[in-house]
């Protein structure tokens, strides 16, 4: 991540790291944002070590349960409230827990443009800022149907 942001400035970069060596390498055309491209680091909750990799960035995409995933089941309030809570404290210790920061979560919004609402409400509570649609991985991803049902309700209210 440290090569990448180096090299989206455009200058020409040299850089040593444990798993990269780039030698005068410039990388052209640079991103349109700025200072960079945002960076949201994945990683399975609750392990620490890729939520600190995040908190050092600009977003975390936390895993909570690999069956979770599966079924597109939405994250529990309580463990974003604890995700935020961790990344927050990392960001706090390394001096940048003031800056924008996002934390995203997925799953498969509930029927109903309530219970969707009373969904996002609580996440948004607990700190989410994003929320990416997903389908269980069974037989209704070869159906389209159900997400495009749930993409045409729109959103239910901005996280």
């Amino acid at each position: 991540l440290a090569a990448r942001d180096l090299l989206w400035s455009g200058e020409p970069v040299t850089f040593r790291g444990e798993h990269v060596t780039i030698d005068d390498v410039a990388f052209r055309p640079v991103p349109v944002q700025r200072p960079r491209v945002p960076v949201w680091v994945g990683g399975n909750w609750p392990n620490k070590a890729p939520m600190r990799r995040a908190a050092r960035w600009d977003g975390a995409v936390p895993n909570v349960d690999p069956s979770a995933e599966l079924d597109a089941r939405p994250p529990d309030p309580a463990t974003v409230r604890a995700q935020h809570a961790f990344l927050q404290r990392c960001r706090d210790e390394a001096g940048n827990g003031h800056k924008p920061f996002d934390l995203a979560v997925s799953g498969m919004s509930p029927a109903g443009m309530d219970a969707t609402q009373d969904l996002f409400g609580s996440l948004e509570e607990a700190g989410a800022t994003w929320w990416q649609e997903c389908m269980p991985w069974d037989e209704r991803l070869d159906r389209a149907g159900p997400i495009l049902r749930r993409a045409e309700q729109g959103p239910a209210r901005d996280i």
